[in-house]
């Protein structure tokens, strides 16, 4: 009929339970301006993850995050949601529903949504969902290095970081200079690698509970 608009509407793509490691290691399909993901059959190109944030800072441009899940750390990146992560602290855990994307190499999420979550019990909720579901994560490896014999190191660390945690971590200096192990440095480096804990302030860690 003259005069009468037709409007059509983009049906959204489902944004898929997954993890960090999936996000950053799986395939990546370019479809013209768009991008996606492989899992199995199922082209994911919005991803939903649940995970801490252990960074974040305002750029010119736009407003930017890390997010560590346990499995690995990935970059948010918005150019139209400034300011997203006013109310938000690093450490906080969040659900992060966004489009991946990838530019120089590098591959990072745009967020359309991010929500504070409540506890970080989450993390381990959704985890254990993702290996019910048959989904890969990253195979950890053994805090007790080639270095480090004591395969018992970085439980210790990590129950002495907990202990010296003041609610807004704990100093690295001072997690090494208690722990009477010599290879300390080592061990806080692989648990940093692990995803175990994150540097929540320079010079200070928290563990990723």
């Amino acid at each position: 009929m003259e005069g009468s608009q037709e409007k059509s509407f983009q049906k959204r793509d489902v944004a898929y339970k997954t993890s960090v490691f999936d996000v950053l290691n799986r395939e990546l399909v370019m479809d013209g301006m768009f991008s996606h993901i492989i899992f199995g059959n199922i082209k994911v190109s919005r991803a939903n993850i649940i995970a801490t944030l252990v960074n974040k800072q305002e750029l010119p441009n736009c407003t930017a995050g890390i997010i560590d899940d346990g499995t690995g750390r990935v970059l948010l990146k918005s150019f139209e949601k400034i300011g997203m992560f006013a109310n938000i602290d690093i450490g906080d855990p969040l659900v992060v529903i966004g489009r991946i994307r990838e530019f120089g190499g590098e591959r990072y999420i745009m967020p359309e949504i991010v929500k504070k979550l409540q506890s970080s019990e989450w993390i381990s909720i959704r985890k254990a969902e993702l290996e019910r579901s048959g989904v890969a994560s990253k195979p950890k490896a053994s805090v007790a290095g080639a270095e480090n014999p004591d395969a018992g190191a970085g439980e210790g660390i990590l129950s002495l970081i907990r202990e010296l945690d003041d609610g807004n971590g704990a100093f690295i200096d001072k997690v090494i200079k208690m722990s009477n192990n010599t290879n300390a440095d080592a061990v806080l480096n692989t648990l940093l690698e692990n995803g175990d804990i994150f540097e929540v302030n320079p010079g200070k860690v928290k563990v990723l509970e």
